[in-house]
């Protein structure tokens, strides 16, 4: 199936996907919550999200995904914001849930329309060789490049969708690679940063 064929089999998505963009690139350029969320203004964005009261959650859960595959916008003050929002472990779950979704999308985008991409301008045998290594070491080196908080783990969403992994390898490896850090992070506000109103006015 080629690229034009994809794009009419899943305009919604790409229309989605596009509205998406779109929206968070006005959103930064009016300082909105994108603009506030990649400044990290944490007082900005924990107003912004209890202006929606009940429903701060949702509106959450749905930043998280919008991040994840506008990629790469930095997410510290939103894992940070669910802790002293929404508690440690509530806030975490959330946050990991989130990216988690988000991550499948990224990498479901990456599989249909980035794939021949790659296949038209890679000879078969490198390619054959990196769908190898990472059909062997997919969950480990998943994990790896996941846990490790100086890469930018929301573009391997993308790569990894333009190998032959399996999705539940990809979701296995994600998971976990992910968790340790936004539940260190979602700790410290809700527990470090929550009961240290000095620490906290440091970190705003």
């Amino acid at each position: 199936m080629n690229l034009k064929t994809n794009l009419k089999k899943h305009w919604l998505l790409v229309f989605f996907v596009f509205v998406m963009i779109l929206d968070s690139i006005y959103s930064y350029l009016t300082r909105g919550i994108i603009y506030y969320i990649a400044t990290g203004d944490l007082n900005a964005v924990i107003n912004y999200l209890q202006g929606f009261g009940a429903f701060a959650a949702v509106i959450f859960f749905i930043l998280i995904i919008v991040e994840v595959i506008v990629a790469p916008v930095p997410a510290l003050v939103l894992y940070v914001a669910a802790g002293l929002l929404f508690g440690t472990f509530y806030g975490g779950t959330l946050a990991l849930v989130g990216n988690v979704v988000g991550s499948v999308i990224a990498f479901y985008i990456a599989r249909r329309f980035g794939r021949q991409y790659v296949e038209k301008h890679i000879d078969t045998e490198t390619e054959k060789k990196f769908d190898k290594l990472t059909e062997k070491h997919g969950i480990f080196a998943l994990f790896l490049l996941r846990v490790n908080p100086f890469t930018s783990s929301d573009i391997l969403s993308y790569v990894a969708g333009l190998t032959k992994m399996r999705i539940t390898t990809f979701i296995i490896g994600t998971t976990l690679g992910l968790a340790p850090l936004i539940y260190a992070q979602s700790y410290f506000g809700g527990d470090i940063i929550k009961g240290n109103p000095v620490l906290g006015a440091l970190f705003l």
